[in-house]
Order: C-alpha cells, then sequence, then structure tokens
C-alpha cells in the first residue's frame, strides 16, 4: 500500500498505527468539548480518534492533547538566535509552525539572507514557513546593505516554505501606488499577502485593503483591530518582548471573532522565551484575562491555519498532520509531550536534525567611531524628541528645548532625555545620526574601559577623548 491507502487502512482500523497517544482527552476547536480516544498517528499524519491498535504506545492520561501552535508573524533573527536554536527554544512548548519574515537578514545580504532560511526549514523540527521580504530596504530613508525588487523576489519563489509576501511596510508606497510597490503586488496577485499598516484607517485603509492584503499584526487598540476586522483583515494578536498589544486586543477575542483572529510575537527573545514563555506564554495570559479557553487555543492554531490557508493543520482531526501539544490543562497550557509532523520532539530528534551552512559573515563594515560622532549638533534650541509609549512598537512625535553647549545638545537624565544614534554598518556611506529619545529611564550607563587615549585641548578646559573597547571587559 501506499502513504494514503495505508492511511486510510489505519484510519478505518485494518491495519496498526504507528503510533498511538493514549489516556488523554483532545480538545475538540471546532465544537469546545472534550473528546475521549486514542489518537492514531500515520507516518507524518493523524489517522482517527477512537480505539485503536499500535506497537508503539505513549501514555497521556491526564493530559489535555490540543493541536499544534502557529506563530504567525515574527522575524527569527530578532530573536537573536539561528533557526535552529529557534527550533530548539520553541517548539518544546508547543510551537509547531512558525511563519517568518526574514527581512533583518535580508536587509543586510539580499537574497542570500531569504535562502539560508529556505534552507534551514528544511532541517528543523517545527514546520518555518518562510514568507518572502517585500520591503529591503523597509524605506528609503535608510541605507541597507541590499535592495530586493520584484524580480529579485521572482527568483527565490517556489520553495516548499513559502507562503507567500511578507508583511508589506510601505503601506504609503500601496496607497500611492508606487511602480515598485505595484511589481511585488503584481507578483503575488491572487497569493497571500502579509501587512503592516499601523492606526490606518478610513478610506486609506480601504486602499491597503483594496490591493490583496487580508492580514495584519499592527493593530495596538481594540478600536483599530475592530475596524480591520470589519474590514475583512485577519488582525494578529501581537505579544513580543518590545510590542505588547495582548491586553489591549483580549476584549475583542471571544468565540464569535476567534475564528478571524490569530496569535503572533514579532518577536520575543530567548529572555523571555525562557522565562515566560512564547506563544503558550499568550495563551495563558489571555485565559487569565477572561478569554474563554475556545477562543484562545482557536486563535493559537485553527483560526492561524485558516488565514493563511495551512488547510493540513489546526485541528486535531484525520487526515491532518500530526502536530499535537499535550498540556497539563487548558488554563495552564504547559506542555509536557509535542509532535510535529508526526515526530516526537526530544533530544533525540534534535540530535538526527541536518544543519546549513552559516551566512553572513563579515557583514558588519562600520566605521570606527570616536566621542566627537556623537555629538548632537544644531543652532536651535527647539528639538524633536522620539517618545517611547511602554510596550508599543509606535511613538509619540515631543518637542523640548535642548540648548547647545559647545555646539553640542546634551543628555539631560532629569528629564529623561537620552541620546541615541544609528552607525551605517553595511559600509555604503558612513553614515552616523544622532537624536533624543524619552521614556527609557536612564540614570547612567556602562563605563566602558578605555584601551587608549590622547588629550585634545578645547576653548574651555583640557579634556581626554578616550577610544573606547565595547563591550567592556574584566
Amino acid at each position: 500500500m501506499d502513504d494514503l491507502e495505508r492511511r486510510i487502512a489505519v484510519a478505518r482500523g485494518d491495519e496498526p498505527a504507528d503510533l498511538i497517544l493514549r489516556g488523554g482527552r483532545v480538545f475538540d476547536l471546532m465544537t469546545g468539548t472534550m473528546m475521549a480516544g486514542d489518537v492514531a498517528i500515520c507516518g507524518d499524519r493523524i489517522a482517527g480518534i477512537g480505539d485503536y491498535h499500535a506497537d508503539r504506545v505513549i501514555d497521556v492520561t491526564g493530559l489535555v492533547l490540543v493541536p499544534g501552535f502557529i506563530d504567525t508573524h515574527l522575524h527569527v533573527e530578532s530573536s537573536l538566535v539561528t533557526p535552529f536554536e529557534f527550533d530548539r527554544c520553541v517548539t518544546p512548548r508547543g510551537v509547531t509552525t512558525a511563519i517568518c519574515d526574514p527581512h533583518e537578514i535580508a536587509n543586510v545580504i539580499g537574497l542570500d539572507g531569504i535562502r539560508y532560511f529556505q534552507a534551514a526549514s528544511e532541517h528543523l523540527l517545527m514546520d518555518l514557513r518562510v514568507q518572502l521580504s517585500s520591503c529591503v530596504p523597509s524605506t528609503e530613508m535608510e541605507t541597507s546593505g541590499a535592495r530586493i525588487e520584484a524580480d529579485d523576489l521572482a527568483q527565490v519563489m517556489g520553495h516548499p516554505s513559502a507562503i507567500g509576501l511578507a508583511e508589506f511596510m510601505n503601506y504609503p508606497g500601496i496607497i500611492h501606488r508606487d511602480p515598485g510597490a505595484m511589481a511585488k503586488l503584481r507578483l503575488f496577485a491572487g497569493g497571500h499577502i502579509d501587512g503592516h499598516c499601523p492606526q490606518l484607517s478610513g478610506q486609506d485603509l480601504n486602499a491597503y485593503i483594496a490591493a490583496g492584503i487580508r492580514t495584519e499584526h499592527e493593530a495596538t487598540t481594540a478600536d483599530e483591530a475592530l475596524e480591520k476586522l470589519r474590514k475583512g483583515m485577519r488582525v494578529l494578536i501581537r505579544e513580543g518582548s518590545v510590542s505588547k498589544d495582548l491586553d489591549a486586543l483580549q476584549p475583542i477575542l471571544t468565540d464569535t471573532t476567534s475564528p478571524y483572529l490569530c496569535l503572533c510575537t514579532d518577536d520575543r527573545n530567548p529572555l523571555d522565551i525562557g522565562e515566560h514563555g512564547h506563544l503558550d506564554y499568550m495563551i495563558r495570559r489571555l485565559i487569565a484575562l477572561g478569554t474563554s479557553p475556545l477562543a484562545a487555543y482557536r486563535a493559537a492554531s485553527l483560526s492561524a491555519a485558516e488565514a493563511f490557508g495551512l488547510k493540513d493543520r489546526g485541528l486535531i482531526a484525520p487526515g491532518l498532520r500530526a502536530d499535537i501539544v499535550a498540556i497539563d490543562s487548558l488554563e495552564g497550557c504547559n506542555a509536557q509531550l509535542v509532535l510535529t509532523g508526526g515526530r516526537v520532539v526530544d533530544d533525540a530528534a534534535f540530535a538526527a536534525r541536518g544543519t546549513v551552512a552559516p551566512v553572513g559573515r563579515a557583514s558588519v563594515k562600520a566605521p570606527k567611531v570616536t566621542p566627537q560622532d556623537f555629538r548632537c549638533t544644531g543652532n536651535r534650541t527647539e528639538t524633536p524628541v522620539i517618545g517611547i509609549l511602554e510596550g508599543k512598537i509606535i511613538t509619540e512625535h515631543l518637542t523640548y528645548d535642548i540648548p547647545p553647549q559647545d555646539g553640542d545638545k546634551r543628555p539631560d537624565p532629569s528629564r529623561d532625555l537620552s541620546r541615541i544614534a544609528v552607525i551605517e554598518r553595511h559600509g555604503k556611506n558612513g553614515n552616523i545620526a544622532t537624536g533624543f529619545v524619552q521614556g527609557f529611564g536612564l540614570r547612567a550607563g556602562p563605563s566602558p574601559r578605555p584601551c587608549a587615549t590622547t588629550t585634545t585641548t578645547s576653548p574651555s578646559s583640557a579634556w581626554i577623548t578616550p577610544t573606547w573597547r565595547w563591550p567592556p571587559t574584566g
């Protein structure tokens, strides 16, 4: 028998299954009820739920079985680890599918970065879906290491990890019909195009959605999310290490809306994952805030699968991928056992993975900097300041009076005014830009160890200009 015939035979009970999960209860995301029975697995698929036999049986007595979780938007690079370590970090927590946009590595090394992620996806335990980066660079206001246009994207289409075009951050380009943006939209017409349009509303939002964009993760208020829902978008509730929108959007996640809401992290760093969790943390938090378990677990799996056209997953049901998480309870959401594509996620499975050679080495080509490079020059007291909103990716545009001293506008901890700098690191033009930000609450910084000093005389005093080594040692 071929795989299809054997799966049918196993489902009917005519042939033994490859693996049975016995003793647990299956949480059905269609009806919100619990089902008892063996979960029979044949290859990478679920054959059925009922009374089955197999040589290999895993006892999951007392546990609840739910479909594997799907993170609908993230950048693995922002988790500060490779795809292989990201897999090791979150798959044991129940994340069996992750939909990533590698635009950060693409922003540095272009198509080679996308190809690296595509190659890595072939070796992971989780199913890493690699969207194709739509905006490299993100805007024309930045200097990137690479540029990707529609003709470039056409070269990396068709990989098995693909779903479609990643978040289209250049929403002004869509609204005003920029030729480059239009070329990319036409290339992916009829396919999935992921969105990114913070605070967009009204007819501008209509124009953005009319371009064929159906998912969006930038809503930060319930009203914003509801407008996008009503206009046909699937809204991805985000809770990452920086952008924390779950509490604001939790009230709109109900049994009625859950088929059209998904979960994403966009992104969580390893410290937060280790201390609090990933999508499992979001599920626990949602339920603690009053969301029904049915709505929370739907958003984490079934709704996500439907939103991104992944028809082979999202439920524990016959014929679907055997992406299964055995948890202690619906409220606890602590994974005790994880299966991805029918494989048990354990140390042996991680050890058996293949690998891919790293890319992007020696890509940092930043200029040598001195303290003088971080001066904020100007002769006007009135100064624009970026206002940080805690837990939000959006910022405020503030204005403060910062009088220049010896031609330099200096930080002012008493007003929480910190100086920031952006250093061009691709070896393109060596630009360094400085500005001010408020909201970090910085009062002092680390004291780097100077490795060499030169004496410089200024009109007001003699002072020491150190050449810094970073990070500090010792």
